[in-house]
C-alpha cells in the first residue's frame, strides 16, 4: 500500500462541507492522484524546502500556509484560485531539463525523502517522478481555468 498523493477540485462551498465535515474527502474521487512521488516532488520543486513559500513550493502543498486542518482522518491543505493560477503559471514554463537540475537522488535518499529506498535507481525513480509531474501540469493548468480550490491531501 503506501502513502498516496491526492488532489481534487472544489468550490467554496464544497471545501465549507468538507471543513464542517458534512462530506468526507474519501466519498470524493481525486482528481489526480500522484501515488507515493509526492514528497519526492515536492522537495525537488521547492528545492529541498528552500522555496516552500514559493508557487513552486505548493504544487505539492504541504506547509503552514496551506494547512487547512484535519478532516476525514486526513491532513487537508488547500490553495485558494488565486493561490492556484500563480502555481499553474510556475509550472508552465518548467520542462523536463529543469526538474532533472533540481533533481537530488542522493540527497533525498539520504534525508530520507518518501518513499526512496536504497536499492532506487536514480534514472528509474526520476522517470516515476516525471510522470506525476506532467500529470500536475495539466490539473493545474486545468483547475486555474475552472478557477477551483485546490485540495490535497494523503491517503
Amino acid at each position: 500500500m503506501g502513502m498516496i498523493g491526492n488532489y481534487i477540485t472544489v468550490t467554496a462551498e464544497l471545501l465549507q462541507a468538507i471543513r464542517d465535515e458534512e462530506i468526507s474527502l474519501h466519498g470524493i474521487e481525486p482528481k489526480l492522484d500522484i501515488d507515493k512521488a509526492w514528497q519526492a516532488l515536492h522537495y525537488t520543486l521547492s528545492g529541498g524546502g528552500t522555496e516552500e513559500g514559493s508557487a513552486l513550493g505548493a504544487v505539492v502543498p504541504m506547509n503552514g500556509q496551506h494547512y487547512a486542518g484535519h478532516y476525514s482522518d486526513a491532513e487537508v491543505f488547500v490553495l485558494e484560485p488565486e493561490q492556484v493560477k500563480e502555481t499553474a503559471a510556475a509550472l508552465d514554463g518548467i520542462e523536463e531539463a529543469y526538474l532533472r537540475e533540481r533533481y537530488q537522488f542522493r540527497q533525498m535518499l539520504d534525508e530520507g525523502v518518501y518513499p526512496l529506498v536504497d536499492d532506487d535507481e536514480p534514472e528509474e525513480f526520476f522517470d516515476y517522478m516525471y510522470t506525476y509531474f506532467t500529470a500536475m501540469k495539466e490539473f493545474y493548468r486545468t483547475a486555474s481555468a475552472d478557477q477551483a480550490y485546490v485540495v490535497f491531501y494523503i491517503s
